[in-house]
């Protein structure tokens, strides 16, 4: 039996898939590049958002039969604090920052939020110049030098109010 080749998502409809869909349709539609089929495009949406996640979960199952759950004493690193960098950002390589924010953590508990803020109309400098700030006072209250993460939200999700992206809230 020849193996199956697996076919890859292409990075299109990755991208596609992080929008919602209505303005996948405004992009993809009849005004945009007419690339959107609604025949398949809300099944191959759902499949390019979930399928790491559907098979990671595949993996667990597959692996749940033959392996043993082992626990490891964390206790000395409960006292690590590291910091995550939350960057509120359309997908793709181009799009603008539209807000930043930070979580300070130690061990498994949240210690600190540094609250969002908007980045629109700023330059690529001025956000970095923020960012190295916010590390700058992150160092000198916590000891964290460098961010461990960078998480990545769709701007949709931006919780300052009044937010230009969501103006009737």
């Amino acid at each position: 039996m020849a193996p199956v080749e697996k076919r890859k998502i292409p990075t299109k409809c990755k991208q596609c898939a992080m929008l919602s869909a209505s303005q996948a349709k405004e992009i993809h539609g009849a005004q945009g590049d007419n690339c959107w089929n609604p025949a398949v495009c809300y099944s191959r949406r759902s499949h390019a958002r979930h399928s790491y996640r559907r098979n990671q979960a595949r993996a667990m199952r597959r692996s749940s039969v033959l392996a043993q759950e082992i626990s490891i004493d964390i206790e000395e690193f409960a006292d690590i604090y590291f910091a995550t960098l939350i960057v509120y950002r359309a997908p793709g390589s181009e799009t603008p920052v539209h807000a930043v924010g930070a979580e300070v953590w130690k061990g498994q508990e949240k210690r600190a939020v540094v609250k969002p803020i908007h980045c629109v109309g700023m330059t690529k400098s001025q956000v970095l110049a923020y960012t190295r700030k916010l590390q700058g006072v992150l160092t000198s209250n916590y000891g964290v030098r460098k961010f461990a993460s960078l998480e990545r939200l769709d701007p949709c999700l931006c919780p300052i109010r009044p937010c230009p992206r969501n103006p009737q809230t």
